[in-house]
């Protein structure tokens, strides 16, 4: 899985390998982590140190709230109604906006797809988390990445 094309395209096509969803919910429920900072993690493919990661963070605080608010209101809604699929299409596109903004912060360069679990341990340490315990969740999004 190649981390040269866009952040997007790499995103949805990691998403759908077996385990990966279920990791970033693990990832997103246990640890508090944005879902979005972990796939740039992995995408970047050049190290990433804490500062580079807290400006992320920062730059992406203002529509990590929008999604929060939309990801609430979604699960609110009844599941099947016409209400809900709108909330998760508003949540979907404020995804992809969140996603614009880390391209747009990701390092220039020759990538390198072996600085993946050296970004996660990075993010870890900005979210105060055991970093061991981190790695291990997103073990199925590293064997993705080939």
């Amino acid at each position: 899985m190649s981390p040269a094309r866009g952040f997007w395209a790499f995103s949805v096509e990691l998403y759908g390998a077996a385990g990966v969803e279920t990791a970033c919910l693990a990832l997103q429920d246990r640890f508090g982590a944005d879902v979005n900072l972990v796939l740039y993690c992995l995408w970047a493919g050049r190290p990433l140190g804490r500062g580079d990661l807290a400006a992320a963070v920062a730059a992406t605080a203002a529509i990590r709230s929008r999604i929060a608010g939309l990801r609430a209101a979604r699960r609110a809604l009844a599941r099947g109604s016409e209400a809900r699929a709108a909330a998760g299409r508003a949540e979907l596109a404020a995804e992809r906006q969140e996603q614009d903004i880390l391209e747009g912060l990701a390092p220039r360069g020759a990538r390198r797809p072996d600085t993946a679990e050296g970004n996660l341990s990075a993010y870890a340490a900005i979210l105060g988390v055991d970093e061991g315990r981190f790695i291990e969740t997103a073990r199925p999004l590293l064997d993705a990445l080939g």
